[in-house]
């Protein structure tokens, strides 16, 4: 039976929702980084385990957020170091990632 993952962006962190093909039981992880409002969040159709987040902040604006292990560790894709945890972002990395891959669904 397959996996099914649901993204979820929300005003106060991210969150990883993971369930088999049936649904009926649910393991949410996160939030991750929390107090910070996510904008989008994308898995990459290539690599199951790369997922992709956009981050924002009214104070630090807007950082972009990579993981290539399904959202258990993080980094940015311009290979900036990662604040310590609840401490504000660099703020240097404003380099969009475009996914060209075709949407399928």
């Amino acid at each position: 039976m397959s996996t099914v993952r649901v993204l979820v962006g929300t005003r106060k962190g991210a969150f990883i929702l993971t369930s088999d093909g049936t649904r009926k039981k649910w393991k949410v992880s996160g939030p991750l980084f929390a107090g910070w409002e996510i904008y989008h969040m994308k898995g990459s159709p290539v690599d199951p385990n790369r997922l992709y987040a956009s981050q924002t902040s009214g104070w630090f604006g807007q950082i972009i957020q990579r993981s290539n292990d399904g959202g258990k560790t993080w980094e940015q894709p311009g290979g900036e170091k990662l604040p310590e945890p609840y401490a504000p972002p660099a703020g240097v990395s404003n380099n969009f990632v475009f996914d060209t891959s075709p949407v399928s669904g």
